[in-house]
């Protein structure tokens, strides 16, 4: 069975933005995770965050076309999307609260608790957070 592997909102920015620095790196782990046939998990939180990162009307084609590739692998059953309901809501809440001695953001702590209610480990992510929250990352300053 493939590897799920959590993808973050720096993972889609720096596949999305050839002048990011981790374009190069993001482009092979992506297509490392592809030839493994590695199942994409998200969440309609990091999609939500994706979309404010290029909400300038000249990067909201490329906003499109990451959410919309997201949305066409979901339909070919390469991917999940995890939409935030109440429920989830307030365990990323509560983890949010119980947490003040971390920088993590809410879209952070509902990434953590979906990670954690589906036992992934790794996460397509730059963000040191995950390491503090205990999951590997795989994109690397």
């Amino acid at each position: 069975m493939p590897e799920t592997v959590f993808w973050d909102t720096a993972a889609f920015v720096a596949l999305g933005s050839a002048d990011d620095e981790l374009h190069d790196q993001a482009v092979e782990i992506s297509q490392a995770l592809a030839r493994r046939n590695s199942h994409i998990l998200t969440t309609s939180a990091v999609l939500t965050e994706v979309a404010n990162t290029f909400s300038k009307s000249s990067w909201r084609s490329l906003a499109r076309q990451l959410v919309e590739s997201v949305q066409q692998s979901v339909e070919m059953r390469l991917a999940t999307i995890i939409h935030i309901d109440t429920a989830l809501w307030q365990q990323g809440w509560s983890l949010f609260l119980t947490r003040p001695d971390k920088n993590w953001s809410m879209t952070d702590c509902l990434s953590f608790v979906v990670m954690q209610d589906r036992r992934l480990q790794r996460a397509f992510t730059s963000d040191h957070h995950f390491e503090q929250a205990g999951f590997e990352r795989l994109l690397r300053k």
